[in-house]
């Protein structure tokens, strides 16, 4: 008894009747790329809006089906697979581009203060500096480690051995004085 050896499927795609289907030749593959190409480069410049970029897309996409060209049914499926391939770079691309632009963003040089505005930004600080100092211990620890070191309320709890409950308490009563003491100091200035 002989057997005969069939392509596993990693190497060869399966057709929909259950036949395997044989790679594109390169000449195959080269004939439809000329076929498809200027419809996926329209598309691509058109959602990136910048042609150069679009062009790399695309060819990273022929990259890509050729590389992996005996695993897809190309020889009926190569437009589906082809745009397909080409939307989900062009959306990576792009979440790439403003990933980037948020980066570039938070790095723009801002405007400086003048000295004026420097010294009163300090005074404001020392202002609430003080006032927070006079909060009783529990409320001054829970808002510091919440509304100052970012600390959950949860967290918070835990750091002091307190219940998240008395954490909640302590901020809001800490807030309230804080209002009250801030509001006292303002309108003492006016």
């Amino acid at each position: 008894m002989t057997h005969s050896r069939t392509p596993s499927p990693a190497t060869t795609a399966q057709q929909p009747d259950g036949q395997l289907a044989r790679p594109l030749s390169a000449e195959a593959f080269a004939t439809r790329v000329a076929i498809h190409q200027p419809r996926v480069l329209r598309f691509a410049a058109a959602f990136l809006g910048d042609r150069h970029l679009a062009e790399d897309v695309v060819q990273e996409a022929f990259g890509r089906l050729f590389e992996h060209r005996s695993r897809y049914p190309l020889d009926d499926l190569f437009g589906p697979y082809l745009v397909k391939t080409v939307a989900r770079l062009c959306i990576d691309q792009r979440r790439v581009r403003q990933a980037e632009d948020r980066r570039v963003k938070q790095v723009e040089p801002r405007s400086v203060p003048s000295p004026a505005a420097t010294a009163a930004n300090r005074e404001v600080d020392d202002l609430v500096a003080l006032a927070v100092g006079q909060l009783p211990d529990r409320e001054r620890a829970c808002f510091l480690l919440t509304v100052c070191e970012g600390f959950s309320y949860r967290d918070a709890a835990d750091t002091l051995s307190l219940s998240y409950a008395e954490v909640n308490n302590a901020i809001h009563r800490a807030r309230m004085l804080l209002r009250a003491s801030l509001t006292t100091i303002v309108e003492g200035q006016r």
